[in-house]
């Protein structure tokens, strides 16, 4: 289970990935490269993607295959060359992307066979647990990519890691799953529900599918002579109506807790032609809606590049490892981009810098990059200005005002309640309601049971109360907050130097006990703090670098406000005040 997830870890020893792997998979990735080989034949031209150390590819080669492997890793490619070494008739091992193989992989960089593949066509491509760690828009492009290599009476060969079927195996692989992102701190791929309708939907006729495991299955076919229809280009997606306005505010209050986002793919906004702008952007469903109705307000005719940013907004994205140059080339790969407009410039937003490498884009796709103003809407007036560099200071400036403020209040409290609290209080309030059900069958258990009920839902009613106050007063005050360097930490101690003491004198006037009085203000200050630092990563004004630095601080108060809040109660309880 989960063989993919250790890959990364067991590529930084060539030497020993194959029999390290093979352990992991229980032989079933040696008896998978056996049955490979089998389909092997002298002078066949194969093609083997993601070749690792090589093994396949110097077997193929013995027995009078030309074979050429391809791996992104430099390490793979230095060993798998030792390795063949001494072979009369050695591969040719590469070092590229596996994605951009049918467009980088030239005839002159083939060593020893410049006659090896005329036109990039292939008798044999093989691919043995690679989709399992792309994401789907990368699966797309690569199965896309074997097809174009691939000879019409060729044949493909695909081995991957999928879900299982049955419900059992299913709910190991996700209890797996989750222990393998939690102890490796990453996010993993989403796992491919059904290879067969992958591979067939990318335009190849399958022949023969076995599973080895619940796992993973085994696929060998050719490709169909009909051109299956690119289904990243020229969507469409309607941003006005009920159901739009429904998903805007539902993005406004949930602020994207749950990855609200949208099919990458080539969008129209109007009726652009092969001369209109291309403006690229993330998945992030509100992004969409945003600057598809900005565009529509001002009748700005442009296609626009949606790319795979996992649901997660422009600046968080490339702020992360969600939005770069890498999910930008892609794209265009995808789409047939280059085929759909005469020119070459790609429109990023400014905010998307940060995860972006210009020349980069630009070697790798013909298209240079130009960055936009901060706001959408100010495109209209940024093209009538020709597109000045370096634009107007308006264009360029981020502003985080109070109403750009009090809308992320309103996303940030349901985001807390939703991913912080959300299962406790459902916990909670479902075992009151369970208790009182079968207390109310005996009226003296109820008369126990109901007051205690009751006070436990007051204090549940007076964190929420304080959470949203909170939330509020901190946006109102934001700007005013002392921020040196940039410090969230200086803001939340800022923050709680004002609403402590308007605690203090609210709770005194409603009579509160001095005892309930210090716990409210021990878990107000934690919940200042952790509010606090939590905008770090909502907003376009923190530094990520600060933001690490000061995290530790979090943990301390966190850690040290419920250590201090469970000693005082415990004296409480024990000295009976």
């Amino acid at each position: 289970m989960m063989a993919v997830a250790f890959m990364a870890s067991l590529e930084q020893s060539p030497e020993t990935y194959e029999q390290e792997f093979d352990d992991v998979l229980e032989g079933r990735s040696r008896r998978i490269r056996e049955r490979i080989l089998e389909l092997v034949k002298p002078g066949m031209k194969v093609l083997d993607l993601g070749c690792g150390p090589g093994q396949f590819a110097i077997e193929a080669s013995k027995k009078g295959a030309s074979v050429i492997g391809v791996d992104s890793n430099m390490g793979m490619i230095t060993f798998a060359k030792t390795s063949a070494s001494t072979l009369e008739k050695a591969p040719d091992f590469v070092c590229s992307d596996v994605l951009a193989i049918h467009d980088e992989l030239q005839v002159e960089d083939i060593e020893a066979s410049p006659s090896l593949i005329p036109d990039h066509k292939f008798d044999l491509i093989v691919s043995t647990f690679l989709l399992s760690e792309l994401k789907p828009v990368q699966r797309d492009l690569l199965l896309r990519n074997m097809r174009k290599m691939l000879s019409d009476e060729g044949a493909f060969v695909i081995a991957a890691e999928t879900l299982p079927e049955s419900s059992s195996d299913r709910k190991t692989f996700w209890k797996n799953r989750g222990l393998v992102e939690k102890e490796a701190r990453v996010r993993l791929a989403p796992p491919i529900v059904s290879l067969e309708d992958l591979i067939q939907k990318a335009g190849f006729v399958i022949k023969e599918s076995e599973r080895y495991g619940p796992e993973i299955v085994y696929l060998t076919g050719t490709k169909s002579l009909i051109e299956p229809p690119n289904e990243y280009q020229s969507r469409v997606r309607p941003i006005f109506g009920g159901v739009a306005r429904t998903r805007i505010w539902y993005c406004h209050i949930t602020g994207g807790w749950r990855g609200i986002s949208i099919t990458p793919g080539l969008y129209r906004a109007g009726t652009p032609n092969s001369e209109s702008p291309v403006l690229v952007t993330a998945n992030y469903e509100l992004t969409y809606y945003t600057v598809m109705r900005a565009l529509a307000k001002d009748s700005i005719d442009a296609w626009v590049l949606v790319c795979d940013t996992d649901g997660i907004n422009v600046w968080c994205a490339a702020r992360g490892t969600h939005f770069n140059s890498d999910d930008v080339v892609n794209m265009v790969r995808l789409t047939g981009l280059t085929d759909i407009v005469n020119h070459r410039e790609l429109i990023l937003p400014q905010l998307s810098a940060a995860g972006m490498d210009p020349s980069e884009i630009r070697r790798r796709t013909g298209f240079r990059v130009r960055y936009g103003p901060v706001r959408v809407y100010d495109l209209s007036e940024w093209f009538e200005l020709g597109k000045p560099r370096p634009k107007p200071r308006g264009m360029a400036t981020v502003t985080f005002n109070l109403r750009e403020r009090m809308e992320q209040t309103v996303a940030h409290v349901p985001f807390l309640f939703a991913v912080l609290l959300g299962k406790p209080l459902v916990a909670i309030l479902g075992m009151i309601a369970l208790i009182n059900l079968l207390a109310s069958m005996f009226p003296i258990a109820l008369a126990a049971t109901y007051p205690t009920s009751l006070q436990i839902l007051s204090l549940i009613g007076e964190f929420v109360f304080a959470l949203a106050a909170n939330s509020l007063v901190l946006g109102l005050l934001f700007p005013i907050l002392p921020s040196k360097g940039n410090s969230f930490w200086r803001r939340g101690l800022g923050l709680s130097a004002i609403t402590l003491p308007i605690a203090a004198i609210i709770m005194i006037l409603m009579g509160v006990h001095w005892t309930d009085m210090t716990s409210w203000m021990i878990i107000q200050f934690v919940l200042v703090i952790s509010l606090t630092m939590d905008w770090s990563g909502m907003t376009s004004v923190s530094d990520p670098k600060v933001i690490r630095r000061e995290y530790p601080y979090l943990i301390l108060t966190l850690k040290t406000g419920a250590m201090f809040l469970v000693v005082f109660n415990l004296i409480v309880i024990i000295m009976g005040w």
